[in-house]
C-alpha cells in the first residue's frame, strides 16, 4: 500500500513517502534530501518506528525543544514485505538508516536507535541550512555556469567553501547571513571540484564574493565577461563571523555608489539600461549640505543592486559642463536635490520635488509610479503665435493641435529648431517668407508652426539634427519629412508635392 503525508513547516516543506520497489527509485530522485528508514520484525525496528514517524511528520515531543532540520523529506521501507527492494538496495541489516543527497551521496546513520541520540546526529550531520543555498551538483560546470547566469546580474554572491559541512566555518557563514543587509545570495560549497572556480585550493576553506556589479569609482574600468573577473576573495580569519561580516559590509559599501563629476555622470546617463541612477544635486561649500551625502551613503545598503548612488558637486564651473542636468530645469538655488535615471522610458529623467530628500523613499516612488517620468515642457503658452504670426507648438499641445487641425482638414507644417543652431537661424527668415507669401490663399487648410525643441521634448520624435520640418497632412497616418538642404525653394517645392493643398504652393512661370 502506497500512502503520502504532506505536512508544511515554518522552514520548509518535509514529506514521509512509504517506499516499495516500484517508487524507490523515483522518490531517492524526487524526494530530496532524502533519509529512509528500512525496519524489520526485529525489536529495535519497532521500537524506534513510532520515533521516526513522529520526526518526519514533525510531531516529536524532542523537536519543539530544539532546533533541527525541517527541510528534510523522510521515507519508509518495510523490509519484511520488500524482500525485492532490500536484496536490490543490498540492505542487510534492520534496523537501517541512510540519508540520501541530490548529488548521489549517502550517509549512513550509526548511532543509537533512539529520538535524542538520532536528532542529534541530524542537527549535526546534515549540510543544509535555510540560510544559504547549496550546490548539489552532477554535471560539476555545468551546474555552476547554470547557476550564475541566473543570478541577477548586479546580484551579490558569497560562497563559502569547506572540505567538510561541520566545521566551524559553515557556522560563522550562516551566523552573518542573518545579520548581513539584503544584496547578497549565500552560497554553501564542499565538492572540492568547484574550488579551482572560486581559485581555492583542495581541502582549503576560502569565502569568495562574485559579483558582476563594476567599481563605480573606477567606472571607465572595461570588464571581460569572463566569470573569473568578478571575484573578491576574503582574506580574513573564515571562523569569525564579525570578520566576515565587516568584510561583506565593506565590499557591499563600495558598489552602487559614486561621487559623481561631469565625465561619470555622461557614463552614468548611458548605464541606465543596467540599474537605474539617484544622484543627489549638492553644493560642496555648503556645510549644511553634508548631511545630505550622508543620508545618500546610509541608503546604500538599502538600494544596493537596485540602484547606483551618486552625488554631484553642482558648484563652481560644472554648469557648463553638465548640460544633461540642466535640461531638466534644476534650479542651482534651491538645492540639494534629487535626480534620478532610470532603465526604462528612453534614458527619462525624474525629479524629486516634495519632502525630505530620502533616496529610498524616492526611489520607491519612481518604482511604483508615483513618481513621472520628467520632460521639458512648456505648457501652455499665453502668446500662441511668434512676432511672425506662427503658431507656436509644445510639448503640452503638439499631438491635440495637429489632430484638430487635421480633422478639419487642415494641414500642419512644423519647424523644429534650437536656440544655440546656427543652422536654425539660417532658416528661419527663410521659413517666416513661405508663410508670409501664401498666407492669404492657404488660411483654413495650411497651418504653419514652430517647436522650441530644447524645452519641448515630444513623445515617438528622434530629432537629432536642426533644423527640421515634418507636415502633418490630413488624412495620411505618418508625416512626411524635408531631407534636402532648408531654404525658402526647397520647402516650397516639398510642400508643393507633399501637401494636400499643394498646388497652392507651385512656382509660377512667366510663359
Amino acid at each position: 500500500m502506497f500512502l503520502i503525508f504532506t505536512l508544511l513547516f515554518s522552514l520548509g516543506q518535509s514529506e514521509l513517502v512509504y517506499l516499495g520497489f516500484k517508487n524507490y527509485t523515483m522518490a531517492k530522485k524526487e524526494y530530496q534530501p532524502l533519509i529512509v528508514f528500512y525496519y524489520g520484525d526485529d525489536k529495535q525496528s519497532k521500537k524506534f518506528l513510532d520515533d521516526f514517524i513522529a520526526i518526519a511528520t514533525g510531531s516529536h515531543s524532542l523537536q519543539k525543544t530544539g532546533t533541527y532540520p525541517t527541510n528534510i523529506n523522510f521515507g519508509l521501507v518495510n523490509a519484511v514485505e520488500e524482500k525485492k527492494l532490500i536484496e536490490k538496495t543490498q540492505i542487510q541489516v534492520t534496523p537501517s538508516i541512510f540519508l540520501f543527497y541530490a548529488d548521489t551521496q549517502k550517509q549512513k546513520y550509526s548511532g543509537a536507535f533512539n529520538a535524542q541520540a538520532f536528532l542529534n546526529w541530524l542537527k549535526k550531520t546534515y549540510r543544509d541550512s535555510p540560510e544559504l543555498n547549496e550546490f548539489y551538483p552532477s554535471s560539476l560546470l555545468q551546474k555552476w555556469d547554470q547557476f550564475v547566469n541566473k543570478i541577477n546580474s548586479f546580484q551579490l554572491i558569497a560562497f563559502l567553501a569547506t572540505p567538510e559541512y561541520r566545521v566551524s566555518p559553515l557556522k560563522a557563514f550562516v551566523q552573518a547571513a542573518k545579520q548581513i543587509p539584503q544584496g547578497y545570495v549565500f552560497c554553501h560549497i564542499f565538492n572540492p571540484d568547484l574550488y579551482q572556480h572560486l581559485g581555492l585550493k583542495k581541502e582549503e576553506s576560502g569565502l569568495v564574493i562574485y559579483s558582476k556589479l563594476e567599481d563605480l569609482e573606477d567606472i571607465s574600468e572595461e570588464k571581460t565577461k569572463k566569470y573569473q573577473t568578478y571575484l573578491y576573495r576574503f582574506k580574513g580569519d573564515v571562523k569569525n563571523t564579525d570578520e566576515i561580516l565587516q568584510f561583506l559590509k565593506i565590499y557591499a559599501f563600495k558598489k552602487g555608489f559614486v561621487y559623481v563629476d561631469d565625465t561619470k555622470f555622461q557614463k552614468l546617463s548611458r548605464r541606465v539600461d543596467l540599474l537605474p541612477s539617484v544622484i543627489l544635486l549638492y553644493n560642496k561649500t555648503n556645510p549644511e549640505h553634508e548631511k545630505y551625502v550622508q543620508l545618500m551613503q546610509d541608503a546604500r545598503y538599502t538600494l544596493l543592486n537596485k540602484a547606483i548612488l551618486g552625488v554631484l558637486d553642482v558648484d563652481g564651473d560644472c554648469q557648463e559642463r553638465l548640460e544633461r542636468v540642466y535640461e531638466i530645469n534644476v534650479n542651482t538655488t534651491q538645492l540639494p536635490q534629487l535626480i534620478a535615471m532610470k532603465p526604462i522610458d528612453d534614458n527619462r529623467f525624474y525629479k524629486y520635488k516634495k519632502g525630505p530628500l530620502d533616496p529610498v523613499q524616492f526611489y520607491e516612488q519612481i518604482q511604483s509610479g508615483q513618481i513621472k517620468p520628467f520632460y521639458r515642457d512648456e505648457g501652455i503658452l499665453q502668446n500662441l503665435y511668434d512676432g511672425a504670426g506662427i503658431y507656436k507648438l509644445t510639448r503640452s499641445t503638439y499631438y491635440p493641435f495637429i489632430k484638430e487641425q487635421n480633422d478639419k482638414g487642415i494641414d500642419v507644417v512644423v519647424t523644429f529648431t534650437a536656440k544655440k543652431c546656427q543652422p536654425c537661424k539660417d532658416f528661419r527668415p527663410d521659413y517666416n517668407e513661405v508663410f508670409k507669401k501664401h498666407k492669404q490663399v492657404i488660411e483654413g487648410k495650411v497651418i504653419f508652426a514652430r517647436c522650441d525643441i530644447e524645452n519641448n521634448e515630444i513623445d515617438d520624435l528622434h530629432i537629432d539634427s536642426y533644423p527640421h520640418v515634418k507636415l502633418y497632412a490630413a488624412g495620411k497616418e505618418h508625416p512626411s519629412t524635408l531631407h534636402q538642404q532648408k531654404t525658402e525653394e526647397s520647402l516650397t517645392q516639398w510642400l508643393s508635392e507633399q501637401s494636400n493643398y499643394g498646388n497652392l504652393f507651385k512656382v509660377k512661370t512667366d510663359l
